[in-house]
This record gives structure tokens, C-alpha cells and sequence, in this order.
């Protein structure tokens, strides 16, 4: 529509050219006054403007042929465009179908799973009272079982011991009881009897005192006895070594004060030794590994201290140039090879330990 507009615009512009041509022409000739311009001038005009009008139809034909295909091509891009807006809607409109049925369920699943939640929340707290009121009483009752175990445990150690302590004593007495009953009768009787029996109530005395001397060295041979059912009681590891009991551990290897802590728990202390004698009895026991003792001056640079007796160790017997401090931490005293050597503490090596803190 455009094109055919500015071809009828081109149209005037060129029929008033000509026209002005014409007057121009006619001006320079003559002056023509026109009585019937449509006639006198039609024909003119029109061959004039024929080729013109031929060039314009001519190109109006091949214009509406290009305008019908353009708009052809345009109706089909614009019916493509429809066709894809109407399955876009279509589709559109089918996914807002589905979607507020999908959101419901979910929604309703979780409100579902908040509820259950919610209950199970609930009943956590009185859940979890039960249990920890279940396990207290449960801890509670292992508790007075174990007391009770312990107790039972004591008191038949103790039982055992003081049955074993007072078996000797109470025959002592008896027998004690039977002698004096036997010196009064015998008193008694020497007084009935005369002087020349004398010399047989010497002997009588001298017996008397030789069965005294039996009996104080059989209570001796008991003492002795019990003793060492005591030390079987409760040292049943610990061996007499001379004149004292000590366990060493020849397998576990500790550092110096994890072997104090475990020479506690057997009931005794770490070691620490007495005399050159106490000294040559244990090494006999002894093999070529370092045996950490109770020996330490941890507490003032080159005063060794036992840690059984907590009084400075009156016997040492060191290595050649020992001890020399060679590090800052030899702080701890070993037994290597019946000699005594400084060696940091955090080393690890066997033990010997000892019931008593007699040294």
C-alpha cells in the first residue's frame, strides 16, 4: 500500500512538471487560453504520461505479485506463530491443570510428616526419662552388687586372716592355762613333799622351763608361717629375695612413673635397695635389661629419694661416672647389671617393686 501511495504521489509530481513545461513552452511562444482543458489536454497528457503509466503498471504488477508472496509468507509465519501460541496455551493450561493437584499432595504429605514429627517430639522427652531412669536403676543395682560383692570379698579375707591369726594364740593360751594349773598342783604337792625330793622338782622346773623354750620356738615357726600365708594372701606375685618381698616384671616395659603406678596397684611400691647383699640377691634375678627403681631426684638436683620411704636413699650403687645429667630429664634411677645409672624418665623399662616402705 505504501509503494502504490508514493507512485500516485510520483504521478503528480510528474503531471505537474509537465504541465508546467507546457506553460513555460507555451509562454515562450504564444499565450494559449484553453476553452476545454480536459479535452485539449487529455490527449496530450496521456501520451505524455504513457510510458510513464505503462512503467508504473508494469512494476504495480510485479509489486502486488511480491506484496501477495510476502503476504502469503507473512500469513504463515503468523499462522505458525498461532498454531505455536495455541499449543503453548494448550500446554500451559494443562500444567495449571496437574500443578495444584501435585501441590495439594505434597502439601498434604507434609503436613502429614510435620504431625508425625510433632507426636514423635512429643514423646521423645518421656521416652528418653524411661531410658535414663532405666539405666540409673540398672547402674544403681550394679552399684549395690558390686558393693556387696566387694563387702562379702572383705569380710572373708578377714575372717580367713583372723582366724589364722588367733588359731595360734588361743593354743598358746590353753597350753599356757594347762601349765600354770600344773605349776599350782605342783606346788601344792611340793609342799607335801619332803626335802629330799629336792632335786626331782629341779628337774621338774628344768623340763618345765625346756618345754617353754619348745613352745616359744614353735609360736616363732607359726609367726614365721603365717606370715607367709599373709604374703600369699595378698601379695600372691611377690617373692622373698633375702629378708624382703619383691615382685619383677621381667615381660611389660613402662616409663618411670607408670611403673610406680603399676607397682601400686599390686599393693606394694617400686623398688628401691637396702645393701650390697639385697643388691647381689636381686641381680641374681635378674637378666641384662634395665629395671627402672624408686630411686628419682626429681624434686632437688643429685638428693635421691625413695619413693616407698620418701627419705633420701642411703644406698647407691653406681656406674662408672655416674650420675653425670647427660640430659636435662635423667632424673630417674635404672638397675642395669647390678650398677645404678641416671636415665630420663620418660624411657621405657621393667620394674621391680616391694611390699614394704622400709627403704
Amino acid at each position: 500500500m505504501f509503494r502504490l501511495e508514493k507512485c500516485i504521489v510520483y504521478l503528480l509530481v510528474a503531471c505537474n512538471l509537465v504541465e508546467s513545461r507546457a506553460e513555460s513552452t507555451e509562454n515562450s511562444r504564444s499565450v494559449c487560453l484553453l476553452k476545454d482543458p480536459p479535452n485539449q489536454c487529455g490527449e496530450f497528457c496521456l501520451s505524455v504520461l504513457q510510458p510513464l503509466l505503462d512503467h508504473i503498471v508494469k512494476h504495480q504488477e510485479q509489486w502486488n505479485t511480491s506484496e501477495a508472496l510476502w503476504l502469503n509468507e507473512t500469513q504463515g509465519k503468523l499462522d505458525r506463530i498461532q498454531t505455536q501460541l495455541a499449543a503453548q496455551a494448550l500446554s500451559l493450561e494443562e500444567s495449571a491443570q496437574k500443578v495444584p493437584g501435585d501441590i495439594k499432595d505434597r502439601l498434604d504429605r507434609m503436613e502429614h510428616l510435620q504431625t508425625t514429627l510433632q507426636e514423635s517430639l512429643k514423646k521423645m522427652p518421656a521416652e528418653l526419662d524411661a531410658r535414663l531412669m532405666k539405666m540409673e536403676n540398672q547402674q544403681k543395682t550394679l552399684g549395690d552388687q558390686l558393693e556387696n560383692q566387694i563387702n562379702l570379698t572383705k569380710e572373708s579375707q578377714q575372717d580367713q586372716l583372723e582366724a589364722l591369726k588367733n588359731a595360734m594364740p588361743i593354743n598358746f593360751e590353753m597350753r599356757l592355762a594347762q601349765i600354770e594349773e600344773q605349776q599350782k598342783l605342783l606346788q601344792e604337792t611340793l609342799k607335801k613333799i619332803p626335802e629330799d625330793f629336792e632335786r626331782k622338782l629341779q628337774k621338774l622346773e628344768q623340763n618345765q622351763k625346756d618345754e617353754l623354750t619348745k613352745l616359744g620356738a614353735q609360736q616363732s615357726a607359726n609367726q614365721v608361717t603365717l606370715k607367709e600365708i599373709y604374703t600369699k594372701v595378698f601379695w600372691p606375685k611377690f617373692e622373698r629375695i633375702g629378708s624382703r618381698l619383691f615382685y619383677i616384671n621381667h615381660k611389660d616395659a613402662y616409663d618411670w612413673q607408670s611403673a610406680v603406678d603399676f607397682c601400686r596397684d599390686m599393693g606394694g611400691y617400686i623398688a628401691a635397695i637396702k645393701d650390697q647383699e639385697e643388691l647381689d640377691a636381686i641381680s641374681a634375678r635378674l637378666d641384662d635389661k634395665s629395671y627402672w627403681l624408686g630411686i628419682n631426684d626429681l624434686q632437688s638436683s643429685n638428693t635421691y629419694v625413695s619413693v616407698a620411704s620418701g627419705r633420701e636413699v642411703e644406698f647407691l650403687n653406681w656406674n662408672a661416672g655416674e650420675p653425670n645429667h647427660g640430659n636435662e630429664d635423667e632424673n630417674c634411677v635404672e638397675l642395669i647389671r647390678s650398677k645404678m645409672n641416671d636415665d630420663p624418665c620418660h624411657r621405657k623399662k621393667h620394674v621391680i617393686c616391694q611390699t614394704d616402705k622400709e627403704v
